[in-house]
C-alpha cells in the first residue's frame, strides 16, 4: 500500500470513483440504457413491420397484376368466343334469308309461269277462234254452202287434233 502512497494515488479516492462509476452505471443503464434499447427496439420493430408491409403490398400489387392479366386474357378469350358465335349466327341468318329469296324467286317464277300458260292457252283459242272466223268468210265467199260446210267440219277436227296433241305434250 505504501506504494500505491508514494505514486500518489489515492485509494480512498479511486474507492469513491469506483462506487460512483457504479453507481452511475446502475443510473444511466436503468434511466437511459434500457428506455433506449426499448426506444430503438420499438423502432425497429417498427421499421421492420414496414419493410413487411411493404413487401406484402408488392406481392398484392403483383397477385392483382397476374389477376388483371388473367381477367383480360379470360375477356379477350370470351370476346372472341362471341365474336364466332355472332359471325355463325350471321352465316346462319344469312342462309335462312337466301334460302326464303330463293323459295319466293322460284313461287314468282311459278306464278308467272302459269300465269302465261293460261295467257297462252287464251292466246290459242282466241287465234282458233280468229282463224275459224277467217276461214268463214274466205270459203263463204268462194265456196258453196256444202263444201263450206264440209271444210268447216274438217278444220274443227283438225283443230282439235292439234290442241290435243299440243296439249298432251305439255
Amino acid at each position: 500500500m505504501e506504494i500505491i502512497s508514494k505514486l500518489g494515488i489515492d485509494v480512498k479516492l479511486i474507492l469513491a470513483q469506483v462506487v460512483n462509476f457504479i453507481i452511475l452505471f446502475f443510473v444511466l443503464k436503468k434511466l437511459i440504457y434500457k428506455p433506449l434499447l426499448g426506444l430503438m427496439d420499438k423502432r425497429k420493430k417498427m421499421i421492420q413491420d414496414t419493410v413487411d408491409g411493404h413487401q406484402m403490398m408488392e406481392e398484392r400489387l403483383k397477385n392483382l397484376e397476374d389477376h388483371k392479366t388473367k381477367v383480360m386474357q379470360e375477356a379477350s378469350a370470351k370476346a372472341m368466343e362471341l365474336l364466332e358465335q355472332v359471325k355463325k349466327e350471321a352465316e346462319v341468318e344469312k342462309q335462312k334469308a337466301v334460302a326464303n329469296a330463293k323459295k319466293e324467286i322460284s313461287a314468282l317464277a311459278e306464278r308467272y309461269r302459269s300465269q302465261l300458260k293460261l295467257e297462252k292457252e287464251e292466246l290459242k283459242a282466241e287465234m282458233g277462234e280468229l282463224v275459224i272466223m277467217a276461214c268463214e268468210k274466205i270459203l263463204r265467199k268462194e265456196f258453196s254452202r256444202d263444201d263450206q260446210k264440209r271444210l268447216e267440219t274438217a278444220i274443227n277436227k283438225e283443230l282439235k287434233s292439234a290442241e290435243f296433241s299440243k296439249d298432251s305434250t305439255l
